[in-house]
């Protein structure tokens, strides 16, 4: 059908969504009235958008307007466009709030994070975008590119993933309302209720003792559990439980690995405690002042009250989330060098105020009548205790690949689940790894890939020297022989802290690896691909180069219901762990990754 060039007319067609410059349309005058009066479908657009123009002439006075296009004969020809209102301040409030509201739904909704496969309006043809919905959600619907095939029984597709049955209230549960958040909860309105009843009913004349026994019985909680050998004791324990026990308490106990959020409510506890007592020493200074009472001790009781005060509230300043993910580096320095600086001032508070209260008594028996003395003790001696056993070692790298490396330390002696921290400033930065034990326990490696700065240098540097410190600790893969049946999932250098566990907790599990990567042989070398065939010569590995990247969540899923699993652990980055434990938790999978709280 011929079309002349001069019949051509351009209206605006009414969109669903908001817009600040209207969009021309064009089409023959003929087939105006055959395009409908609006455009929800998005992919549509770019059918009739019209082309740039030369000349746009908008009038103030009439709400339709001409501009003119030139010609091949130079001629012009009037076509009258809308007119393009300036936008208002309240017009921009509320496109700003729309698109706030449609990113609190899209949050609600998006249970996978970046696995999301393409919307159906993105795509024009509808058979092409449930074939490649298919393709996306499923590895196994693609040409055999993994390390095994149909004969060896693990291409079975079991069906798509099951939608949620809700999307607000998993988000409660598994994420507002997680174990690492009950505990928090747990820890802190514990506390919450004792220092209510404190600051409203309590006014005894121990109230300052009391005061500071609850903030270092709190800051002792907070610093035990992060202690290397009481984390190992409490998942030597929990690893005990049965695999007889109801899976609805295995589930349960499994999160024990979550004791982080222990730590965290104890911190803040605490600074609600030392919040509280620097409120009565400072009211019990301004009443001496007003009474004129001797007060040899309050001016620097003072001092020593407010200074921990302030350095507390700065260090949780740094652990909110959008700050100490920015702000990593900062985030160490300050809980390290501000916790012993917190620490140290403390001490010199208990002593400063047990000279104040002692009357006729000696300063030593005043001091060990306080249970703060001793759990100061405590406190420091878990402090020092690390750092006694600092030392460097010799560290021996097998270069894999330029994307990974193998450091080996012939003087380490670790067991299988267990990792440690290094650092080449060990004042200022550690990185902790899931160690590779040998056999023989006599030494063991630490498998690196390029993340950054630090490990890039790790990658090229030749031998050379690390600082260790402290004992191995125990990992969150060490619970999972509680389960009879399990799916392990790792991506890029996580398939180290895998092969840690199946070469030695896992000869008694029956369990599957999933192994996603990009060119594992190349990238990880022979040695690596060999023992992965060997704690499981049906693994699913997939190159990420050839297929492109997969969906961790509905590979999991296949695995999981093939293998009739009981629970998934994956070890990943921060983002695909999160997204994959919450998208299996959100449908009634057990599955468990790191918290990335340290």
């Amino acid at each position: 059908m011929e079309v002349n060039n001069t019949e051509m007319a351009v209206f605006t067609a009414e969109l669903s969504i908001p817009s600040a410059q209207p969009i021309a349309y064009i089409l023959p005058l003929s087939h105006r009235s055959a395009l409908p009066p609006a455009f929800h479908n998005q992919r549509q657009r770019h059918r009739y958008q019209l082309p740039s123009v030369s000349k746009v002439s908008l009038s103030s006075t009439a709400k339709w307007s001409t501009f003119s296009r030139t010609s091949g004969d130079s001629s012009n020809t009037d076509i009258p466009v809308p007119f393009a209102k300036p936008e208002t301040v309240f017009s921009r409030l509320r496109r700003i709030t729309r698109r706030a509201m449609a990113e609190v739904t899209h949050y609600i909704r998006d249970d996978k994070g970046g696995f999301m496969y393409p919307a159906a309006d993105e795509i024009a043809n509808p058979l092409e975008y449930e074939h490649r919905r298919y393709w996306t959600r499923s590895i196994f619907a693609r040409d055999p590119v993994l390390s095994y095939d149909v004969e060896k029984g693990g291409a079975l597709y079991p069906g798509p993933l099951p939608e949620q049955q809700s999307y607000i209230w998993p988000k409660l549960r598994h994420g507002f309302l997680s174990a690492y958040r009950k505990l928090f909860s747990l820890i802190f309105l514990g506390n919450l209720a004792g220092l209510l009843y404190v600051a409203l009913a309590f006014s005894g004349p121990g109230r300052l003792t009391h005061l500071s026994t609850a903030v270092s019985t709190n800051l002792l909680v907070a610093v035990l559990i992060r202690q290397d050998f009481v984390v190992n004791a409490i998942f030597s324990f929990f690893a005990l439980t049965p695999q007889w026990f109801p899976l609805r308490v295995r589930r349960w106990i499994a999160k024990v690995y979550e004791y982080g959020g222990v730590h965290s409510g104890a911190a803040i506890a605490a600074t609600m405690w030392y919040i509280l007592l620097t409120v009565e020493v400072t009211r019990t200074y301004a009443r001496a002042l007003h009474n004129r009472a001797p007060a040899s001790h309050m001016n620097a009781l003072l001092l020593l009250t407010w200074t921990p005060l302030i350095i507390l509230l700065l260090i949780l300043v740094f652990t909110i989330p959008g700050l100490r993910r920015r702000f990593h580096d900062q985030f160490e320095v300050s809980h390290r060098f501000g916790g012993w600086l917190a620490i140290l001032i403390i001490w010199v508070q208990a002593i400063v105020m047990a000279d104040a209260m002692r009357g006729s008594a000696s300063l030593g028996k005043t001091l060990a009548r306080n249970p703060s003395f001793w759990f100061l003790i405590i406190i420091t001696a878990c402090i020092i205790y690390p750092w006694l056993r600092l030392r460097k070692v010799v560290v021996r790298p097998q270069r894999l690949s330029q994307h990974a490396t193998r450091l080996w330390f012939d003087t380490v002696k670790v067991g299988f689940c267990q990792g440690f921290a290094v650092s080449d400033s060990p004042l200022f930065e550690w990185h902790t790894f899931a160690s590779l034990p040998e056999p023989d326990f006599q030494s063991c490696s630490l498998l690196v890939s390029n993340a950054g700065d630090w490990t890039k240098k790790q990658i090229n540097q030749g031998p050379h020297r690390l600082w260790i410190r402290g004992i191995p600790r125990t990992g969150v893969l060490r619970i999972a022989p509680i389960f009879k049946s399990v799916i392990m999932v790792a991506t890029g250098s996580g398939i180290g802290p895998q092969l840690s566990f199946l070469l030695g907790c896992g000869k008694n599990l029956k369990y599957r690896l999933l192994w996603s990567t990009r060119s594992p042989e190349e990238t990880y070398g022979k040695e690596i691909m060999d023992l992965v065939n060997k704690v499981d010569p049906q693994a699913v590995i997939i190159d990420t180069k050839k297929t492109g990247r997969p969906d961790i969540v509905q590979i999991s899923y296949e695995l999981y219901k093939s293998m009739n699993a009981e629970a998934v652990f994956i070890i990943s980055n921060q983002k695909i762990t999160r997204s994959t434990v919450y998208a299996l938790e959100s449908r009634g999978i057990p599955a468990y990754g790191p918290v990335f709280d340290s």
